[in-house]
C-alpha cells in the first residue's frame, strides 16, 4: 500500500479539487455524481499522463532530447569549475524500479476513467 500512497493522495486531491469546481461552476441541478463522475475522469487522465510521462522518462526516450542540452550544460559548468564532474548515471535497477513505479500510475489512472464511465452509465 506504500507505493499507492503518493498515487491515491494525488487522484484524491485532482478529484476533490474539480468535483467541487463543477459543481460551483455550472449545472447546479446535476446531482454529485455527475460531478464526481467529472472529477474521476480528469483526475485519471492527470495520472495517466504523468505515468506516461515517468516510464518514457525511465526507459530512456528523454535521454537523446537531453542530450544536446546536458552537453552545453556540461561545457558551461566547465569554464566555471574545471574539477566539475558528472553525477553517476542510474543503474539497469534503478531503471527498473522508476518503469514498475510508473506502470502503478498508469493503471490508476485507467481504473479512475473507467470509473468514471461506469459512474456515467448509472
Amino acid at each position: 500500500m506504500k507505493k499507492f500512497r503518493n498515487i491515491l493522495f494525488v487522484w484524491l486531491i485532482f478529484t476533490t479539487i474539480y468535483t467541487i469546481w463543477s459543481y460551483f461552476s455550472y449545472y447546479r441541478d446535476e446531482n454529485i455524481m455527475f460531478h464526481v463522475s467529472g472529477g474521476l475522469f480528469v483526475s485519471g487522465m492527470v495520472l495517466f499522463a504523468i505515468g506516461m510521462f515517468s516510464h518514457m522518462s525511465a526507459t530512456g526516450l528523454f535521454d537523446g532530447i537531453m542530450y544536446g542540452f546536458k552537453r552545453n550544460r556540461r561545457a558551461k559548468l566547465k569554464e566555471i569549475d574545471p574539477d566539475y564532474e558528472e553525477d553517476e548515471e542510474e543503474s539497469v535497477e534503478e531503471r527498473q524500479l522508476r518503469k514498475q513505479a510508473a506502470w502503478y500510475w498508469v493503471l490508476i489512472g485507467v481504473v479512475s476513467v473507467v470509473l468514471s464511465f461506469l459512474i456515467a452509465l448509472v
